[in-house]
This record gives C-alpha cells, structure tokens and sequence, in this order.
C-alpha cells in the first residue's frame, strides 16, 4: 500500500510538471523542502522555462541547454562563475539577466537535486 502511494505521489508531482513548468524533486531526491531548492525552482521557473528545460521532463529546449545537462557539465563552482558571467556578459545568444548571489545559490542547489538520466517511467 505505501509503494502505491508513493507510485500515486511521483505521479501527482509530474502531472504537475506538465506545461513547461519544472516538477519538484521525486521524494529521496534530497532537497525537496529545501527552501534553497525551492526558491531556486521558482526563479528558473520565472526567468528560464523560456529558453530552457528547468525540470526533470525529456522534451527538447527551446534556445538553451536543459538544466539537467548542465548539473553534469559543471560543478557548482563552475556553475557558481558561470551564473555571474551571464549576469554581467549574457552567453552566446542569452542576454546578460540579473542573477543575485543567493540566486545563483539557490540555482545550484536546485540544479543539484536534478538527475541527469530521465526518470524511469
């Protein structure tokens, strides 16, 4: 009965990802209450679901790399430095957008709890 509810639970959180809006973190995905997590879903949400996949979905970007590719193309040093380079310079065909110091660290905490494999559906 728990295993079903937990199938109804991961369920629930991906319908709710539907529409371009990233799902919170499967439960065991270590973060999820985070509130550094949280506030870091909500700004990639407002400021990058246009370009980007935030989220943990398989659909194509639009313009920019999906987030789950750049958890694994950078650690969150780098992640860190290159979230203050596109605040200041933009990249390539991103226009600079303002990301704070406790945004970027909120970014990179969410950006940790995205897997870089789908989920197993």
């Amino acid at each position: 009965m728990a295993n079903r509810s937990w199938a109804m639970l991961g369920l629930a959180a991906a319908l709710a990802g539907c529409a371009g809006a990233a799902a919170v973190p499967a439960a065991g995905g270590g973060g999820a209450a985070d509130p550094a997590v949280q506030r870091g879903q909500a700004f990639a949400e407002r400021r990058c679901a246009g370009c980007h996949v935030v989220g943990l979905d398989d659909g194509p970007a639009s313009f920019g790399p999906r987030f789950r590719d750049l958890r694994v193309r950078y650690n969150a040093l780098s992640l860190q430095r290159r979230f203050t380079e596109i605040s200041q310079h933009g990249s390539g065909e991103m226009p600079p957008i303002q990301i704070g110091r406790q945004e970027a660290e909120d970014l990179v905490a969410y950006l940790e709890t995205l897997q870089s494999e789908p989920p197993p559906r």
